[in-house]
């Protein structure tokens, strides 16, 4: 069974989901759409964030920074130089064991895939984005996993398989994110909002207009108790 949840905001319709697995403790397969990804409000760094509330991870702050470096984007406007800043801050911090994960950041993947660190997929896309003479009917696609790196693993792997932009008849511009696993109380809603952040970054880069944010949670859970997550969106 396929759970549809449509919003216009990142918050509403992560509440949504929250209502959903609060009633089913667990889904597959929840496509939720939002359809005005840039509403972002700053209190919901402090009023959502589960590290504040005290229910442990990371916070949404966190969160967002690994899809898409808001902080560091407003001190570098140029592309170019975000990315060289980004992984020269990222490639630093992996000095220390306490900073290493078997697949660093969704972030660092969309500009240095690991089978070939040459390959900048967020650049190739403006670039064809830019120079396509007519609209595209068919969609440009991310990649955040690859066997050679990511084994099949139970538990450990990235959540974020797999991202597609499609460019619409309208003009503007969508982007679908294929979660493997999706934690609601403690990843979700910093993940709409980084997305759309990622979303706007593209739009921008490409001249295009900010569509909708399309996000497929193969499994979406509460990686609290019912308690916490509820009262966490409220």
């Amino acid at each position: 069974m396929t759970h549809h949840i449509i919003s216009d905001c990142p918050r509403d319709a992560w509440r949504l989901g929250v209502r959903e697995i609060l009633q089913h403790r667990e889904i597959f397969n929840l496509i939720t759409t939002i359809n005005e990804p840039l509403r972002f409000d700053e209190d919901w760094l402090e009023n959502h964030c589960p590290k504040r509330s005290g229910c442990g991870g990371d916070s949404i702050k966190d969160v967002i920074q690994t899809i898409f470096p808001y902080t560091l984007s407003h001190r570098h406007g140029n592309p170019d130089r975000l990315y060289q800043e980004y992984l020269r801050r990222h490639d630093r911090a992996m000095r220390f064991s306490r900073n290493r994960g078997a697949w660093g950041t969704y972030f660092e993947r969309l500009i240095r895939f690991p089978e070939n660190p040459a390959i900048n997929q967020l650049k190739l896309s403006i670039s064809k984005l830019t120079t396509w003479r007519v609209r595209s009917t068919t969609g440009l696609v991310f990649h955040l996993a690859t066997p050679s790196v990511d084994s099949p693993r139970t538990r450990g792997g990235p959540c974020w398989h797999f991202g597609e932009l499609i460019w619409r008849s309208d003009g503007k511009l969508d982007l679908v994110a294929v979660y493997r696993n999706h934690d609601f109380m403690h990843k979700a809603l910093g993940n709409f909002i980084g997305l759309g952040m990622l979303l706007k970054f593209i739009a921008d880069q490409s001249r295009m207009d900010v569509g909708r944010l399309v996000c497929h949670s193969i499994h979406a859970y509460n990686g609290g108790t019912s308690a916490a997550l509820r009262s966490l969106a409220d």
